[in-house]
C-alpha cells in the first residue's frame, strides 16, 4: 500500500523534500550538475534522556523515522552528540537541538550556525520547561525541584544565547512562548508545538466502556515525577495542600485505591503498606502499569511558581488516554495554570471538603461518562494524539 505523506500541502512539501541544495559552494556544484541533492535528514540533538527528551524529541522523531524513513521520504536521526559529517550536512533540512544549554556546547552550535551559510539547513530549538530566575514572586525553578540546583547561571545563560541563534524555537505552552519573547528578549521566531501522547502506549485497551453505577471506591492515580516534592529536603511542593490531606484521610479509611508513580513520597510514608508505589519508570515503560491499574481519576495538585505556569497539561493528556477523568489545579492569583481547560479542576485553596463533595459529583455515571467523552474528544479535536495528522503537519511545518 502507498504511503501517503500527512501533510496538507503534499505538492509543496514534496518539493520541499526534493528541492535542490542550492547553498552549497565548491566542490558539491560539481555534484549538483549531475544530480538533485535530497534534503532529507533530521538530525536531532537530544540533550534530556528523561521524559522530556523522549516527549519533544525521541518519540516524535521515531514517528516520523516509522512512517517515512523505509522510503527515505524524511530520515531523522537522534545522537547525544553532534554530527559535522559532510556528506550527512549536505543533506540534512534541518537540525533540532532538544533543550541544548550546557556551555560546553556552545561552541558546537556556533559552528553549525557558521556551517549553515554552506550547507543551508535549518536550525530549530526545543525547550518545554521553566528554568530563569527574576523579581516577581514564583520566577524561579522552585527550591523543592531538583533542578533547581542543577541548572546554574551559566546554563540559564547559555540556553538564551543559543536560542537566538536559532530560526525557530519550539515551545510547549503559551506562557512560556510570551516570556522568552517579553522577558529574556529572544529575537527568533517562537512557536507553541504542543505536547502529545502516543496512542499505541496509552490506548491499547481502547475507549474506556460507560459505567452504569455510581463509582463506589474510586481508582486514583498520580503521575507526577519527584520533582514535585523533595524527600531529601522533606518539602511537599506540590501536595502542600488539601489534596495531601484529602488521599491520607481517605486512604486509612479504605474509600480508595491509590496508586503514586516515580517513587515514595516522604508524606505518603504512613500509608506505603495500604497504596501501590511504583519507583521511576523507563519513558517506554512508563504507561503499562497505569493501563493495568485502569484509575478512575487521576490527580495533578500544583502550587504556584513560574516552573508550573510554564507546563504543559500532559497530565491531562494521559489521564485522558488511559479513561480516567484528569483533575487539575488552577491558580487563585490570576496566572495560568496547565490544567485551566480540564473539564474537572481544582482552586489552588480548596478545602478537604469540597475535594469530598467534588468527588461525590463526578463518582456519578451521567457525570463520569460525559467527562471520560469530553476528554476523549479534546484529544482528537486538538490534535494531542502522536500519531495525529494535525500534530504530524505542524512538525512538517517546523522542519
Amino acid at each position: 500500500m502507498k504511503t501517503v505523506l500527512p501533510t496538507s500541502d503534499l505538492t509543496k512539501f514534496q518539493y520541499q523534500l526534493n528541492n535542490p541544495n542550492k547553498n552549497i559552494k565548491g566542490e558539491i556544484e560539481v555534484v549538483r550538475k549531475v544530480q538533485r541533492i535530497t534534503k532529507n535528514i533530521i538530525l536531532s540533538n537530544v540533550s534530556d534522556a528523561t521524559g522530556c527528551g523522549h516527549i519533544r524529541c525521541i518519540f516524535p522523531m521515531t514517528y516520523l523515522n516509522a512512517e517515512f524513513g523505509h522510503k527515505g521520504e524524511i530520515v531523522p536521526f537522534v545522537s547525544p552528540f553532534f554530527i559535522y559529517q559532510h556528506d550527512v550536512l549536505m543533506r540534512t533540512r534541518s537540525i533540532l537541538f532538544q533543550r541544548t544549554m550546557n556551555p560546553n556546547h556552545l561552541n558546537n552550535v556556533l559552528q553549525y550556525k557558521e556551517l549553515q551559510k554552506k550547507y543551508g539547513y535549518k536550525m530549530i530549538y526545543d525547550i518545554d520547561d521553566f528554568i530563569w530566575d527574576g523579581k516577581h514572586e514564583g520566577e524561579h525553578i522552585p527550591d523543592y525541584n531538583i533542578a533547581s540546583t542543577r541548572i546554574g547561571l551559566k546554563e540559564k545563560e547559555t540556553a538564551i544565547k543559543i536560542m537566538n541563534l536559532m530560526d525557530i524555537v519550539c515551545v510547549s505552552t503559551d506562557f512560556l512562548k510570551d516570556y522568552l519573547i517579553n522577558e529574556k528578549g529572544v529575537k527568533s521566531k517562537v512557536v507553541v508545538l504542543q505536547n502529545t501522547v502516543a496512542k499505541h502506549f496509552w490506548f491499547n485497551q481502547g475507549k474506556r466502556p460507560k459505567i452504569k453505577n455510581k463509582i463506589e471506591k474510586p481508582r486514583i492515580v498520580y503521575t507526577g515525577s519527584p520533582s514535585h516534592y523533595c524527600n531529601f529536603r522533606k518539602m511537599k511542593g506540590d501536595w502542600d495542600n488539601a489534596w495531601l490531606d484529602w488521599i491520607l484521610k481517605n486512604v486509612r479509611d479504605n474509600k480508595i485505591d491509590f496508586m503514586v508513580v516515580g517513587g515514595l513520597p516522604f508524606f505518603f510514608e504512613s500509608i506505603k503498606n495500604k497504596i501501590i508505589v511504583l519507583g521511576w519508570k523507563n519513558s517506554y515503560d512508563y504507561h503499562t502499569p497505569i493501563v493495568r491499574f485502569r484509575p478512575d481519576f487521576g490527580v495533578a495538585p500544583l502550587t504556584f511558581n513560574y516552573f508550573n505556569s510554564a507546563k504543559s497539561n500532559l497530565k491531562l493528556l494521559e489521564y485522558s488516554a488511559v479513561g480516567a477523568v484528569a483533575i487539575g489545579t488552577t491558580f487563585t492569583n490570576g496566572y495560568p495554570s496547565p490544567y485551566d481547560n480540564n473539564f474537572v479542576k481544582t482552586p489552588d485553596n480548596i478545602s478537604v471538603h469540597e475535594i469530598d463533595d467534588l468527588f461525590e459529583r463526578i463518582k456519578e455515571p451521567d457525570v463520569f461518562n460525559d467527562i471520560i467523552d469530553k476528554q476523549y474528544k479534546y484529544l482528537d479535536e486538538h490534535d494531542h494524539w502522536l500519531d495525529s495528522k494535525g500534530y504530524i503537519d505542524k512538525l512538517l511545518t517546523i522542519f
